[in-house]
């Protein structure tokens, strides 16, 4: 029984791994001009940090776009004025199914 509880756990472990490095791989995109940004791992997901220079308008806010298996969908960060802080989104999965981040875009408000 003990036998069969760690083939159980080294399976649930590598899937995580598995799950985990083209993610790391993927992050071919990058952030707009004037801005800089990077991600990074959430429980079961991802989330994307952006920090933009001043531009036109009063602020900006970070959209992920978000995928796991076949589904697609978008988060939309808070807005956040120029000079307070970074615009973060993040996507969020579940345990068989970790969300990633495969690509975002900046919103100028």
């Amino acid at each position: 029984m003990r036998r069969k509880w760690a083939v159980f756990a080294i399976a649930v472990l590598s899937l995580f791994g598995l799950s985990a490095g083209p993610a790391v791989a993927a992050g071919g995109d990058f952030a707009p001009p004037g801005c800089f940004g990077e991600r990074y791992g959430i429980l079961f997901g991802q989330g994307v940090s952006i920090s933009c220079f001043p531009g036109e308008g009063y602020g900006y806010r970070v959209i992920a776009h978000c995928a796991n298996g076949s589904a697609f969908w978008l988060v939309v960060g808070l807005p956040v004025p120029y000079g307070f802080g970074p615009a973060i989104a993040e996507c969020s999965g579940a345990l068989f199914v970790p969300a990633q981040v495969v690509g975002y875009h900046i919103d100028e408000i």
